[in-house]
């Protein structure tokens, strides 16, 4: 699309760049054509980030090269204050380019500069969403370095680079499902290892199932949002925050809820039940062979498995017709299909809510045309040689650890560089 532009509106950054606000339909409409298109840049979550207290400011940018009508990138910033009297800029996984060209990346990042420094900003920070390595599920290198030449660009303009595994401010390494090289969901199960496929239909068996959450019922996914943050440590947004995210993205969020049919799960423990004890029965009564002592014992451990089951499920006196397990928040764009948020009720682990939930999303995702399935945020790798962690969990599904660059921060304003040196 070529987007037209009046002089009134623009802002010269540099001798080959353009600068000029976007209304946030346009920033909408031109938002998925970048290959590093993402939910953080996007018009929506603008609006999310407007309606918080999180930043003091949120503006939309588009970057033109001088000379010429046609959009080249797009940037969402937001400001907050440092220092109580400095103003820093962020672009969170943005901007909105060609990441693979350093020439164009210097010429951004010099407009961009220009055009905070007139408005007085003293520090910018951008985390760009571009692929840097790539390692398989078993953290085999596939791909390393393929940024090393728009890296040196971006230091070579004195942005000093920065990498935080625990990923506090922003995600930097995400597991990543292709869906692209697949034909259909029954090629994508087909290539599941032998005890995934197991587990989901173990799990399905169990009467667990998943339903999109309407917007009523948010707090259900909260409750376990917040209860996953408990037990591992990290904080959580307060539910207004999802409710705008809800609000802003529309059917683009979806909250998914993993759950016990409980009236099923009964059901089915009752006919495992039924069926052991008839079976035992007609071993015990039956011709008796070599092997059927070692079946009696082989039925009996089962049956003794399902009434352990059934009086565990009697004790947890549980009220209602469904136990929540897990629920998570997915967000879905052109390009991809985020696991964003989320978590599981740790006492019920072992009904595999979060598996067949991610299922199910996958498959939503190939039926969507989508193209990349995202586990987003993953940490806890080196845990996954010992077969635990959230990468673990991830990996199983197959796909691929890839790595952004991380954070790139300059300071525009000589006496924030000199506090900054000074507490730091």
């Amino acid at each position: 699309m070529i987007l037209k532009y009046n002089e009134k509106d623009i802002d010269r950054g540099s001798d080959t760049m353009i600068i000029k606000e976007l209304n946030k339909e346009t920033f909408q409409h031109l938002q998925d054509q970048y290959p590093a298109s993402n939910f953080l840049q996007s018009a929506q979550m603008m609006t999310v980030q407007e309606r918080t207290n999180r930043f003091s400011a949120v503006e939309s940018l588009g970057i033109y090269r001088e000379g010429d009508q046609e959009i080249i990138g797009q940037v969402i910033l937001v400001y907050r204050k440092r220092h109580r009297f400095f103003t820093e800029a962020l672009a969170l996984h943005g901007p909105l380019m060609a990441f693979d060209n350093p020439q164009l990346v210097t010429e951004v990042l010099l407009a961009i500069e220009s055009y905070l420094r007139k408005k007085k900003v003293a520090t910018f920070s951008f985390y760009p969403y571009a692929i840097e390595t790539v390692r398989t599920a078993d953290l085999e290198p596939l791909l390393d370095n393929q940024l090393s030449a728009t890296r040196e660009a971006i230091q070579g303009l004195g942005y000093k680079a920065s990498f935080d595994p625990m990923q506090s401010t922003i995600v930097n390494t995400m597991f990543v499902k292709n869906l692209s090289s697949y034909s259909s969901v029954e090629d994508i199960h087909e290539a599941f290892s032998p005890s995934l496929k197991r587990d989901l239909k173990k799990f399905s068996a169990l009467a667990v199932k998943v339903e999109e959450l309407p917007d009523n019922r948010l707090d259900e996914f909260y409750q376990i949002l917040q209860e996953t943050g408990k037990r591992k440590g990290f904080a959580v947004q307060e539910l207004s925050y999802f409710q705008k995210i809800k609000e802003s993205f529309g059917n683009q969020a979806k909250f998914m809820l993993a759950y016990l049919d409980c009236q099923e799960y009964q059901d089915y423990l009752s006919q495992q039940i039924d069926h052991f004890e008839t079976l035992i029965d007609q071993l015990k009564n039956g011709l008796q062979k070599k092997r059927t002592k070692g079946q009696i014992a082989d039925a009996q451990d089962q049956l003794n498995s399902y009434y352990k089951r059934k009086e565990q499920f009697i004790a947890m006196e549980i009220e209602g017709d469904k136990l929540p397990l897990s629920s998570y928040l997915f967000i879905c764009t052109d390009n991809e299909v985020v696991s964003f948020s989320g978590g599981n009720d740790e006492r019920y682990m072992n009904f595999g809510g979060a598996t067949l939930l991610h299922w199910d999303m996958i498959q939503f995702a190939f039926h969507q045309g989508v193209e990349r399935f995202n586990f987003y945020g993953t940490i806890e790798t080196d845990d996954a040689r010992k077969g635990q962690g959230n990468f673990n969990f991830k990996r199983q599904f197959g796909g691929e650890l890839q790595t952004l660059p991380g954070q790139f921060t300059k300071h525009l304003n000589r006496f924030y560089s000199l506090i900054s040196n000074i507490r730091s």
